[in-house]
């Protein structure tokens, strides 16, 4: 029996939105790539402005989103020394980037 062409589309659908289901909650319990070793800590600004999450660790790099003060970020445990800070690369709801790590706290 042969399938109309909308019937495959909402088979690959259902399909795809069921395999999603399966792989989110270890996504989120693992880390992004599988790094291990997630924690969570907070944005702690000094001046109370939000806190730039970078496309890659140093100052120089692209701001790809603004993590509000007192915002949970999870620490995706990779860390790097650019100039004299500590980059630290965390998961903020999904926007992956790196952040100074004298502007996280627990």
């Amino acid at each position: 029996m042969k399938f109309p062409t909308i019937d495959r589309l909402i088979c690959l659908t259902m399909l795809t939105s069921s395999m999603l289901m399966l792989v989110t909650p270890s996504f989120a319990q693992s880390g992004p790539g599988g790094y291990g070793n997630v924690s969570r800590v907070y944005s702690c600004s000094r001046d109370g402005d939000p806190i730039n999450l970078r496309a890659r660790a140093g100052q120089q790099f692209q701001v790809v989103r603004r993590v509000p003060p007192g915002r949970e970020v999870v620490l995706i445990g990779n860390t790097r020394v650019v100039g004299n800070y500590t980059w630290q690369k965390v998961n903020f709801y999904g926007a992956i980037g790196w952040v100074r790590g004298d502007f996280l706290c627990n």
